[in-house]
């Protein structure tokens, strides 16, 4: 017998005798993806705002955060972040996503408030810079304003800041942080090398036009949404 049908021989075996293994890498591993969109959503205190969501082809969705899909633990997710789940549907070209509150919300492609989020290839380079704009009028006087930078230096390089304020009728405060590295893409993820630090967060472009197609002109990055300053 070869070698390779040994391997497949052990392996069965294993799982048959520890069926649990199979349970946990479903309950634990994203299941097939049908597609990667952004929708926009109202808040307080920011009028607008978009945010990714990507649909499984198990009838789920997830409002995708700050974790790739390649180390997105489901279980862990669900139990740390229940209201970024639910389930989906389509009929037409509207799409219906119902949250783990039960309540439903229809999108559809071209209405203004749905629309397809792709991965990186490499074929639609970046812009040079981007920025994520966050905070406004709490009321009571308070005012807070966020703006994260980044810049792709070129191909492999990029710096990025923070600038940070927030007033009260009594008192000012603001803080400024920023630091750099290098960067690479793969797909719907992004890894940062900061000093010897690797992180990796989730990444998608958005898109345009009518047909809609992929743009660089606004990204996705952990979740948050970035526009270019050019």
């Amino acid at each position: 017998m070869k070698a390779k049908h040994l391997v497949l021989c052990f392996t069965f075996l294993a799982l048959a005798q520890n069926p649990g293994f199979i349970s946990a890498k479903l309950l634990t591993s994203p299941p097939e993806v049908a597609g990667w969109y952004f929708r926009a959503v109202s808040g307080y205190p920011a009028a607008i705002a978009f945010e990714p969501v990507v649909l499984f082809k198990n009838g789920e969705y997830f409002d995708i955060g700050e974790e790739p899909l390649e180390l997105l633990d489901i279980r862990a997710s669900k139990a740390s972040r229940p209201k970024a789940w639910g389930t989906w549907k389509k009929t037409g070209d509207t799409f219906y996503l119902t949250g783990s509150d039960g309540k439903s919300y229809d999108y559809k492609l071209g209405a203004g408030n749905w629309f397809p989020a792709y991965a990186y290839t490499g074929s639609i380079k970046l812009k040079r810079s981007y920025e994520k704009v966050s905070g406004g009028d709490y009321g009571n006087g308070t005012n807070a304003l966020v703006i994260n930078k980044i810049n792709f230096v070129d191909d492999t390089h990029f710096t990025q800041g923070t600038n940070g304020g927030i007033s009260t009728p009594n008192a000012a405060a603001w803080k400024k942080s920023g630091s750099a590295g290098t960067y690479r893409i793969n797909g719907n993820t992004i890894e940062f090398n900061i000093g010897g630090k690797v992180v990796k967060k989730s990444f998608a472009l958005g898109a345009m036009g009518s047909p809609a197609h992929a743009t660089n002109t606004i990204i996705f990055i952990g979740g948050d949404a970035y526009t270019d300053t050019e």
